[in-house]
Formats: structure tokens, C-alpha cells, sequence
């Protein structure tokens, strides 16, 4: 039977071996570019966000009300009373 690695010195095993380590970090680096790229192409689309302001009037009593969406869901609202002396909000 052949011996495949009869005639190998020392020197032969060690460039095979510094061969398969380049190769290694060559395919990773590799790797790493392409999980990069990937991973910025796959950015989630972020919902548009509105924000609306209205008056609401009950009785003689005003309200600024403020409310932000996205999605069709109401994420944030805030309501302030209007002073009826100087118009703006308490």
C-alpha cells in the first residue's frame, strides 16, 4: 500500500498547514463582508408617523389636544386647557 505523505518533511506539513489557515481567514473574512452587506439591505421600513392637533370644545371649556400615529394606532396624545382670557395653553 502507498503512503501518501512518505516523503513529506517537516517544512511540507507546515506550509499545508499555513495554506488551510489562509484559506480559513480568506472564506471569513469573506464571510464577514457578505453578513454586511446582507444585514444592510435588510433594514425593517420604519411606519410614517403623523402628528395632529385639534380643539375640543366642551361647554365653554377649550382643549389643545396633540396625537401622534403610526400605523393607524395612536402612539402618544396629550390635551391642555385653553385659557379663555389669553388663548394659550395652561
Amino acid at each position: 500500500m502507498r503512503k501518501p505523505f512518505k516523503d513529506w518533511t517537516l517544512e511540507n506539513f507546515v506550509g499545508l498547514a499555513m495554506l488551510a489557515t489562509v484559506i480559513l481567514l480568506v472564506v471569513s473574512g469573506l464571510t464577514a463582508i457578505c453578513f454586511v452587506c446582507w444585514a444592510s439591505v435588510q433594514t425593517p421600513v420604519q411606519p410614517e408617523q403623523t402628528i395632529s392637533q385639534r380643539i375640543e370644545t366642551t361647554g365653554d371649556v377649550k382643549r389643545l389636544c396633540i396625537e401622534a400615529k403610526a400605523d393607524g394606532r395612536i402612539d402618544a396624545m396629550s390635551c391642555q386647557l385653553i385659557d379663555p382670557m389669553t388663548g394659550g395653553v395652561q
